[in-house]
């Protein structure tokens, strides 16, 4: 059943006049790049709280040196 989908949107881009496929790519093109902005910002946090959790870690260490 995808497959068919896949075949009927072909068939559809194909017809398409060339501003209307510049448009959708566009509009493609933008959503990727939301969604990897998306990722980006989720790696960020990631990065973030394991470097509270280093430093975390290196004062308790410290704390118990003591």
């Amino acid at each position: 059943m995808h497959e068919g989908h896949e075949g009927m949107m072909k068939e559809i881009w194909e017809i398409l006049p060339a501003d209307q496929r510049k448009e959708i790519a566009l509009m493609k093109m933008d959503m990727k790049i939301l969604w990897l902005e998306a990722k980006i910002a989720e790696m960020e946090k990631m990065i973030e709280l394991k470097r509270k959790a280093i430093e975390n870690t290196k004062k308790v260490q410290a704390a118990l040196r003591k």
